[in-house]
């Protein structure tokens, strides 16, 4: 195969310039030295005899240039034409508004040791810090190396043997692999993120938040609790500027539509849950001063109660807009980007928070890990509308906020939801039949 190499870098490429630079760029990018390795000339043509720019060692400007010659054959005249093409392309380069620190030359003709140092001596001589040359035999062994074989069989037509199929396969396999991998991942999510923004425009049924405790506790551990959240929406949606839902114990305890006897504190006993709406007219509000109590005025639409909890790892809170007909209009789910929402509870459940997983139309919108979040214990009163005894808020209030901001934020634009199924697809039994008709 070197014998084979050499003969095809002495003719095979005979007027075809632009397969000649292209192979030594190729040859170029895969010396670890050099880096940003691009053509002056993308299509070849005139470019001042400098064929190619890179970086040395990350830092220095380099030029490269290619001087080959037809039916090559190291003959005494051929060898001083390249030497005239050396110091031709050296001075250019020498000469270039942006200087060059090193150069390259690349040619197919085989110089005598003697002959290259003379050359690398004159460019050093221009103020050049280094000078390479890659004559003939230099870049047949980069070229039979598992490195440059796809260069080879590319611009040399030279086929790989089963030898050098093991080796390369051996060098690069696993990148190739990962390199297909990262492909297919890539129109994955690319895939994902058009589902997304097509589905988001869907009206949103719930938004759910489930907070993942750092253990299993017994229901007697939790006893009371208070979990909510207030989410303000980036632009009004309908007059709803804003939204707060969330649970305690006592599954009587934000229901006004049904009597319910007595029931013991504690989440064992009885969930409750409420939702509201904070409202706003913006054409009233053009036209009256800004009333900060009315500003926090909320709506109660929608409440609920479910049985307790022995064992508590998750507890989630929605506000849930789904229905069986839907009359007025509604809040799609894209109207939750770039939304600011702030989750609230009592100190002790509050400690025990792991994660907070916020779910919605079948969507994982957000992740919120241990260490993104921390409990804001500042004094705080959420001002709910909701009444809590003395002795429940004697466990206080606590906000949890975000380590790098004051509230959470749902931004779609920075991070695509990921969708928790797949949907099915409808069976067909009568495609068969279908066939047999058109038969």
């Amino acid at each position: 195969m070197p014998y084979q190499t050499d003969e095809r870098l002495k003719s095979y490429l005979d007027t075809n310039q632009l397969h000649r630079e292209q192979m030594c760029r190729a040859i170029l990018s895969i010396d670890k030295r050099f880096s940003d390795v691009r053509p002056r000339h993308p299509r070849g043509g005139r470019d001042g005899g400098r064929d190619i720019e890179a970086l040395y060692r990350d830092e220095q400007v380099a030029f490269g240039a290619a001087g080959f010659v037809n039916q090559a054959n190291d003959s005494e005249e051929q060898r001083k034409v390249i030497k005239g093409k050396f110091q031709d392309d050296l001075d250019s380069a020498v000469f270039a508004d942006k200087k060059p620190s090193v150069f390259i030359f690349f040619t197919n003709i085989n110089l005598t040791i003697g002959e290259k140092d003379a050359l690398i001596h004159s460019a050093k001589s221009a103020g050049l810090l280094f000078c390479e040359i890659l004559d003939r035999e230099r870049l047949r062994i980069a070229l039979d190396s598992p490195d440059g074989f796809w260069i080879r069989f590319q611009y040399l037509n030279i086929p790989l043997s089963e030898e050098e199929q093991a080796s390369f396969f051996a060098r690069w396999g696993d990148d190739i692999q990962s390199v297909i991998s990262t492909g297919f991942q890539r129109i994955e999510s690319s895939l994902g993120r058009i589902m997304f923004l097509q589905e988001a425009s869907a009206a949103l049924t719930h938004l759910t938040l489930s907070f993942e405790l750092d253990a299993k506790y017994p229901a007697e551990e939790i006893c009371h609790f208070r979990l909510f959240c207030s989410m303000y929406l980036k632009e009004p949606k309908h007059n709803i500027l804003s939204i707060l839902f969330g649970s305690s114990d006592k599954s009587n305890r934000m229901r006004t539509d049904l009597n319910f006897s007595a029931q013991p504190a504690g989440i064992k006993y009885g969930i409750g849950s409420g939702q509201w709406e904070q409202h706003i007219d913006i054409d009233a509000e053009k036209k009256r001063a800004e009333d900060e109590e009315d500003n926090e005025k909320y709506t109660l639409v929608g409440s609920g109660s479910r049985i307790g909890m022995n064992d508590v790892e998750f507890l989630s809170i929605s506000y849930n807009k789904d229905s069986f007909f839907r009359l007025t209009p509604w809040v799609a789910l894209r109207d939750l980007d770039d939304a600011m929402f702030l989750p609230f509870a009592n100190k002790s459940l509050a400690e025990k928070i792991k994660a907070i997983h916020v779910y919605s139309n079948g969507y994982k919108l957000k992740e919120i890990g241990n260490g993104e979040f921390y409990v804001d214990r500042e004094q705080t009163n959420p001002r709910l509308p909701i009444v809590f005894s003395e002795g429940e808020l004697a466990d206080p209030w606590v906000r949890i906020r975000p380590k790098t901001a004051s509230a959470f934020h749902l931004r779609f634009f920075e991070e695509t939801p990921v969708r928790m199924f797949v949907p099915e697809q409808t069976k067909d039994s009568l495609e068969s039949r279908r066939r047999i008709t058109k038969r």
